[in-house]
């Protein structure tokens, strides 16, 4: 039997003050994302910030970091 997605985030039980979903898009030579407003002021992100992008390929995992 099927389960629901709310239900299953309970059953994983994400740990996060913040959480949202994003769609990417292109520009016909890049991947693009938005970075949503309420992760922006919460973290103070602005114009000519930087992000250290870390991979785990096996894994499938990105960790995001932000560099001022």
């Amino acid at each position: 039997m099927p389960i629901s997605k709310e239900e299953l985030n309970k059953l994983l039980e994400i740990n996060a003050d913040i959480e949202k979903v994003t769609i990417i898009s292109s520009d016909g030579k890049r991947l693009l994302t938005r970075i949503p407003q309420d992760i922006s002021d919460e973290l103070k992100i602005e114009k000519g910030n930087k992000f250290r992008w870390l991979v785990k390929s096996k894994e499938k995992k990105i960790i995001l970091e932000v560099e001022k």
